[in-house]
């Protein structure tokens, strides 16, 4: 048994569009879940019950009217370093812990536009970066959900919202989405305009829907995605209609699988179900292309990833580096050492860079799209974060980051969906493809998850909820709420 918090974009949509079901009743099912349940899981760092009501009513009438949008009546949160007009953002920092905006970040006036509904703010690491220990991941809630887009990751695993917006800078879409077992697609460098995004690295900084689902993500990218002259780094490239162009026949796609660095340091179970997506991927038609990355034996692709951070993150809060103590503990750590990056370093990172830029061109002229490791193992215990490779322990940011920061150095549109599981937590496969195809992306994911059902499963929380009974708002919230800023950490991350 499902409610309407447990359908997807698609599903009330298409409930919407014949009139079963209204936004607000939508509304209430979400709100009625994050009730019960963010208690315990924290995703939500400011509830907006009294806006996402009034928006909810609007959509409502907007489809009894005939006048819906793309996403009309869409529950959806954001990450909180996404600004938000006249509603707190916080940047998971207590510096920010009371700044309202001004002015909304360019996606989410296209979101609104397209008449998706804000349910609220969503809990991130301090400034995309530091730490968040509250977050905890709907599948084990000793386990950590990954950022730095936890609470966006959580969320939608929980069932609270269907559309959550992330960000991801060296894997912070990408590892949350494989460690809570939904989709989380970051789209290429550029495409989605970065204005209003609290920034981390202007070089590394990406954006994206977390869903659960390819299709879902090709709903919100297609709102989402396109050029803003409010940043310089976002590309002039027409958007397609993704979500009616996906496309199921895997005939002649080609289909990259590396021989090198994604599997060199990967838990057993993590690469058999990323080999078993691949070979059901190949029995539907795809053909499978072996291929190497000669600039990973020459540099290291996490120095590269760390070197830019530390050298932009220096110069981004250069002015209020003598208000330290006013961080988290985490962001401290890294900011004290990103002092210590030399403009030389700096530069040959990005040189580095232009020489794995130049291996994947190579690689995309043989394939179509990459099929790798969404992260390298399962989620960790909070308290003990550490990476679990067969049985050795490794440093997690070390390893976990491995097949995921490569796709921010390159800049490609990634896509990482649900693919098995390993003693009851999710392992996520990642499809990579070159610059601006976010359609091959989303439709061979679409294909894999059409064929598969690990998407769909629910996470013991979940489970719990539903054998309660309806997920619809039972008690009156208050007009809104605003949790403090949390950033001490159950244990070192940097």
């Amino acid at each position: 048994m499902s409610d309407l918090a447990d359908l997807s974009i698609d599903e009330l949509l298409t409930l919407f569009r014949t009139r079963e079901a209204t936004p607000l009743e939508a509304l209430n099912a979400c709100l009625g879940r994050v009730d019960r349940l963010d208690d315990r899981v924290n995703a939500v760092i400011t509830l907006l019950v009294e806006r996402a009501t009034a928006q909810a009513e609007e959509s409502t009438k907007r489809w009894q009217s005939g006048e819906a949008r793309p996403l009309e009546g869409i529950p959806y949160g954001l990450k909180d370093i996404i600004e938000t007009a006249g509603i707190r953002t916080t940047g998971g920092s207590p510096m920010y812990e009371n700044y309202i905006p001004e002015e909304s970040a360019t996606l989410v006036d296209r979101l609104e536009a397209a008449g998706a509904v804000l349910v609220g703010k969503l809990q991130t690491f301090e400034f995309a970066s530091g730490s968040n220990a509250t977050t905890s991941n709907p599948w084990d809630l000793s386990r950590w959900p990954a950022g730095s887009s936890s609470g966006p990751a959580a969320a939608v695993a929980a069932h609270e919202m269907p559309l959550s917006i992330g960000t991801d800078t060296g894997g912070s879409i990408a590892i949350p989405a494989a460690f809570c077992g939904i989709v989380g697609l970051k789209a290429t460098y550029g495409r989605i305009s970065r204005a209003g995004v609290f920034p981390l690295s202007w070089t590394l900084d990406h954006a994206g829907p977390m869903t659960r689902s390819a299709l879902d993500a090709a709903h919100a990218l297609g709102v989402m995605a396109g050029y803003d002259p409010r940043d310089p780094t976002c590309g002039n490239v027409p958007v397609p209609d993704y979500a009616a162009s996906l496309r199921t026949d895997l005939g002649g796609v080609r289909i990259g699988v590396p021989t090198e660095w994604f599997f060199d340091v990967c838990a057993p179970e993590v690469e058999a179900a990323t080999r078993a997506a691949i070979e059901l991927l190949a029995e539907q038609g795809a053909t499978i292309n072996e291929f190497q990355l000669p600039s990973t034996r020459t540099v290291q692709l996490h120095a590269i990833e760390l070197t830019i951070v530390y050298a932009e993150v220096a110069s981004l809060h250069e002015a209020t580096l003598e208000r330290l103590d006013e961080y988290g503990p985490e962001f401290q750590r890294l900011l004290t050492r990103a002092q210590f990056t030399s403009a030389v370093d700096y530069l040959k990172a990005l040189r580095a860079r232009h020489l794995v830029q130049l291996d994947f061109e190579q690689v995309f002229e043989q394939n179509d799209v990459v099929v790798v490791p969404g992260g390298m193992c399962v989620a960790p215990s909070h308290d003990h974060l550490v990476a679990k490779v067969g049985d050795e322990e490794r440093p997690l940011i070390d390893v976990i980051s491995r097949p995921t920061a490569v796709m921010d150095i390159v800049g490609l549109p990634a896509i990482t969906i649900p693919a098995g599981f390993d003693d009851g937590l999710p392992i996520g496969v990642q499809i990579a493809a070159r610059p601006y195809d976010e359609l091959s992306c989303l439709s061979v994911a679409h294909a894999y998850q059409r064929l598969t059902d690990f998407h769909t499963a629910l996470p013991p929380i979940v489970k719990d909820d539903l054998d309660a009974g309806p997920s619809d708002l039972s008690v009156e919230l208050p007009v809104s709420i605003e949790k403090p800023v949390v950033t001490a950490t159950r244990d070192r991350i940097w």
